[in-house]
């Protein structure tokens, strides 16, 4: 291009001046041509690799250090551990080109040839680049292409070893879950997605799930592992161990993995075995400490004592009581010169927290600490470091003589401290009426019901002289007035009078309240006169709803009647069935009834559960629960019985509110009555190969001895069964069509081909007239009571006719029962029949459509029919909506051409051309003269809305109308209005009765 232009350029005639600077030009571009260079070719990345599942690779050739002029290179495959047509679709002269300038890389597609089967080992093949027309940049003139094998495999899933020891450390919190996790590999492969499931195995160790250990995730079904598509990393199993009791012993359990997916493999070791290392493996005599607020890691509860009084402080016996054990205390300064020591000792099986008594005096140090240490524990037992010692401060001791005033708060141990006859208890005497003053921190009264509340304060502490002080309420959320009567009063205590002061409180019903869960007042001392106010003059007091909760009072088991009867303590609404469970206090078994069982009320406070067969046989067939009054428990989970609260008398509008019937904890019943009833046969049934025997109640397997099978009634051809024939196991599968023998109610008999050959040969079996059951004596049920009925009995035929009309079969004829046909139901309120009753099946009743807004049912919903929803009707222009469209009825449009309209009616209709016709009447129509006056005029008529002008207002509908006259131009007419309502003495202020007319010449 320069050239040309360069030539363009010399072909121009200019000024001989110009040529010289376009020959210099010229030359310089020439001179930057001749430099130009084309590049060189090259690949770049030179390695690739890829699985024949993606089928091809792409391989990008660059032109660098140059792009000048058009270019082009060629491309060639060569086989390497890869041959051509085998593995691959080979490249021979593969031309690349590239335009002036364009620098572009250029992609060359190789092709893989599909394998049939996977490659056992990476394969690779080499593309070259030759012929080019410029040059190639040897170093990348080769790329080197890996064809990958592919391992398909998910692989194998297992632990590391069979066996996995752990330790808790010692510096471990007891009171929180220890984390175990156990890893669990996937190996020789990871193709696919995985999980595998895994559980703990029963009964396999020493630890248990729930009291020794936990899994983190809780539900069964969540307990798998999952790995993704080549993920080989370890998956963790994470539990919680629970057990850390500070004595114990090595405790095992085992894991074991199931079935993995993805069709990958359980490895050998599927299952390990986890031990957590105990501390201690002697027998525990236990590890005493001073009283503290936990056990082993917290440190003794220091004590506060003032000076010539005493202190009573407590020792613990945790974590073993074997054996007899004592230890020894001492506490050396609290009074100086005179150590106190002592021992305590604890009988064996004995765990009860003990206590000594330290004495001060009026010499004690005060504001020290005085060190209280447990030393020399005997046969076995321990001392725990943490809580071996502790300090008692003494506090110099108040001589105020007028003493101190507080709330009397009563505690146990004080109560307890009055009647002791401990010899170590008497130390403390000397100083309890000046030490147990009864004053200690005061709980928040709890308030329940509307009345009287009493409230004691006392003098304690001194006695000298005459005592004041002033008793206050303090509103809080609880109002005076409204909720209790607010008081002032003053007590007064004589001089060397200490007696407690009752001050009544009055607490309110007030008509109504906020919605608070409880509302708080306080009482408090002021005003104090030659007495102090003791460190807690504050009572707070709490005004709650009372709940009377109903509680189990009696209940009678009765297995002959197949009842339960609950007596509740208070009335009871409804009960469900289904929350109650009978248990063996001791086995922990127990059986939860079903709704197969039925309540029935009896009275407010007494239910009946009437036990369905279903669960009486569960029952019958549990061992060792309901056969006794001490094998009789009853517990119920939450909810079991609702109840009303009608009783509850509160100052909040919540405050009775009525939450679930607490779960009641297993309790015996109050009289059991045993099971009485004997056992009968209720049907017998033969198929040439089973007999099948079905009775009334639970039987006792062992009172089955033998057995006879006879063509007629008198029992003279029989076959008695020999030994190969046997009593099939309950839940032993027998044929596809016989039923599995869940329970002791169903015998089934397999018959050995010996017996079935002699049955045969005596006819005994073909038909029902040719099959009786010869029955041995001794038969009886699980609860000893023996069978009562036929000892022969002929074989029954089981009810397979139709069901008569009106009703469905609901469960087919078997051998042993016959069919059950139930009453078709009728579809209830709301619903209808989108499946009508049939022979074999019920009634399917279905909502009936919900019609939305903007939508009538114009077809009602019936048993029998859907609802059908049309569309509600709109108004015109000309029409205004009367009344409005409803799910149940469609909108009334009325017309707007009407001189009696509301207002509301009228703004609808502002946009009707007949409303507004009807307002400029007579030029388009007249109004009719409903309700109005009409006046003769002789030649003509006047038409006037009368009850608008007896209501005082003018109408825009109605207006005064012209009055046409067919006479002469200048005739004035007077005409005079004349209406029964209208009377004289109270005239509309714009209204006359009396007008004068003109006829014009124009109207």
């Amino acid at each position: 291009m320069m050239r040309r232009d360069c030539g363009i350029v010399l072909k121009l005639r200019v000024k001989r001046r110009m040529h010289s600077m376009w020959r210099v030009w010229c030359a310089v571009a020439s001179a930057v041509v001749a430099q130009t260079t084309p590049g060189h070719f090259l690949f770049m990345p030179t390695q690739y690799s890829q699985t024949s599942l993606w089928g091809s690779v792409s391989v990008l050739v660059h032109r660098g250090l140059g792009a000048d002029g058009p270019a082009s290179v060629l491309a060639s495959s060569r086989d390497g551990s890869a041959l051509q047509s085998v593995h691959y679709v080979p490249i021979v002269n593969h031309t690349l080109r590239w335009a002036d300038g364009d620098a572009y890389p250029v992609e060359v597609f190789v092709q893989f040839v599909p394998q049939s089967t996977n490659l056992e080992k990476d394969v690779s093949f080499f593309l070259d680049l030759h012929d080019a027309s410029s040059s190639v940049f040897a170093p990348h003139a080769t790329a080197a292409i890996t064809i990958q094998a592919i391992n398909v495999f998910p692989g194998e899933v297992a632990f590391a070893s069979n066996t996995m020891s752990t330790k808790i450390p010692a510096t471990w919190d007891p009171q929180t879950p220890f984390p175990l996790s156990i890893p669990v590999h996937r190996l020789k492969g990871a193709f696919g997605h995985v999980q595998v499931p895994y559980d703990a195995v029963v009964g396999t160790g020493t630890a248990l799930t729930g009291r020794d250990y936990n899994f983190v995730q809780v539900l069964p079904f969540s307990r798998f592992l999952t790995w993704s598509e080549n993920d080989k990393d370890p998956k963790n199993i994470e539990l919680l161990w629970l057990n850390q009791d500070v004595y114990r012993q090595n405790l095992t359990f085992t894991l074991q993995l199931s079935a993995p997916t993805g069709q990958a493999l359980l490895g050998g070791i599927n299952a390990i075995t986890v031990t957590v290392e105990g501390n201690d493996l002697g027998v525990p005599a236990g590890v005493l400490q001073l009283k503290a607020p936990c056990f082993p890691t917290c440190p003794a509860e220091a004590y506060t004592v003032e000076a010539a009084s005493a202190v009573r402080i407590y020792v613990e016996r945790q974590k073993g009581s074997m054996g007899a054990v004592s230890v020894t205390y001492s506490c050396k300064s609290l009074i100086p010169g005179q150590p106190q020591t002592g021992t305590l000792a604890w009988v064996d099986g004995d765990s009860v927290e003990k206590s000594f008594v330290l004495v001060t005096s009026g010499t004690s140090p005060t504001n020290t600490a005085h060190q209280v240490t447990l030393s020399s524990p005997t046969n076995g037992a321990k001392l725990n470091a943490n809580a071996a010692s502790t300090a008692v401060i003494v506090t110099p001791r108040d001589q105020f003589a007028g003493g101190v005033v507080d709330f009397v708060s009563f505690t146990n141990e004080e109560q307890l401290l009055q009647l002791t006859t401990v010899q170590s208890d008497m130390q403390l005497m000397p100083e309890l009426d000046y030490w147990d003053s009864r004053i200690g921190l005061p709980k928040p009264v709890q308030v329940t019901a509307p009345g009287s509340l009493s409230l004691l304060v006392q003098r304690s502490r001194g006695s000298a002289g005459v005592a004041t002080v002033c008793v206050q309420t303090i509103d809080g959320t609880a109002k005076g007035g409204v909720d209790f009567v607010a008081q002032t009063t003053v007590l007064q205590w004589p001089s060397g009078d200490t007696r407690p002061i009752e001050v009544k409180m009055t607490i309110l019903a007030p008509p109504y309240t906020e919605l608070d869960s409880s509302r708080t007042f306080s009482v408090i001392l002021t005003s104090p006169s030659n007495v102090r106010i003791g460190a807690f003059y504050e009572l707070p007091l709490v005004i709650r709803g009372a709940m009377q909760t109903p509680r189990l009072v009696t209940s009678v088991l009765d297995m002959t009647a197949k009842t339960l009867a609950l007596t509740f303590s208070h009335p009871i609404s409804s009960a469900k069935g289904a929350l109650v469970s009978i248990l063996n206090p001791d086995t922990k078994a127990k059986i939860t009834l079903t709704s197969n069982s039925v309540v029935v009320q009896l009275s407010p406070a007494v239910v009946q559960l009437q036990l369905g067969a279903q669960d009486f046989v569960r029952l019958q067939q549990a061992p060792n629960i309901a056969t006794s009054i001490a094998t009789s428990a009853l517990s119920f989970d939450p909810g079991f019985a609702d109840y009303d609260n009608l009783q509850c008398k509160s100052t909040d509008v919540r405050g009775c509110f009525q939450p679930l019937m607490l779960p009641q904890a297993p309790i015996l019943v109050t009289t059991f009555i045993a099971d009485s009833v004997r056992p009968t046969l209720v049907r017998f049934t033969f198929d040439q190969q089973y007999v099948q025997l079905q009775f009334s109640k639970v039987m006792d397997r062992s009172s089955f001895q033998w057995m006879q099978l006879c063509s007629s009634l008198t029992a003279t051809a029989c076959v008695l069964l020999s030994p190969p024939s046997r009593l099939i196991p309950r839940g032993e599968v027998t044929t596809t069509t016989l039923p599995f023998p869940v329970d002791e109610t169903l015998w089934i008999i397999g018959l050995s081909p010996q017996d079935m050959e002699q049955l045969s040969a005596r006819g005994i079996g073909p038909t029902r007239a040719t099959t009786f059951i010869f029955l041995p004596a001794g038969l009886r049920d699980v609860q000893g009571n023996v069978y009562q009925g036929a000892t022969v009995v002929q074989a029954a035929t089981s009810d397979c006719s139709a069901c008569p009309a009106g009703t469905y079969r609901s469960r087919v004829c078997t051998d042993m029962a016959d069919r059950v046909c139930m009453a078709c139901s009728v579809c209830g309120s709301d619903h209808y029949a989108a499946t009508p009753c049939s022979a074999t099946s019920n009634t399917k009743c279905h909502r009936c459509h919900q019609c939305h807004y903007n939508q009538y049912a114009s077809t009602p919903c019936t048993p029998l029919q859907n609802r059908k929803c049309t569309a509600c009707t709109r108004c015109t222009d000309d029409q205004y909506e009367y009344s409005a469209c409803t799910t149940e009825a469609d909108r009334v449009c009325l017309t707007c051409d009407s001189c009696v309209l509301t207002s509301l009616q009228e703004q609808q209709c502002k946009k009707s051309a007949a409303f507004e016709r009807r307002k400029r009447s007579p030029y388009g129509r007249e109004c009719v003269s409903d309700g109005r006056s009409e006046i003769a005029t002789g030649q003509g008529q006047l038409v006037w809305c009368w009850e608008m002008l007896m209501h005082r207002q003018w109408s825009r509908k109605c207006q005064p109308q012209r009055l046409f006259l067919p006479q002469r131009p200048a005739l004035l007419r007077t005409v005079q209005l004349r209406h029964p309502s209208l009377k004289p003495r109270n005239p509309h202020p714009l209204f006359s009765n009396t007008i004068s007319i003109r006829r014009s010449s124009k109207s």
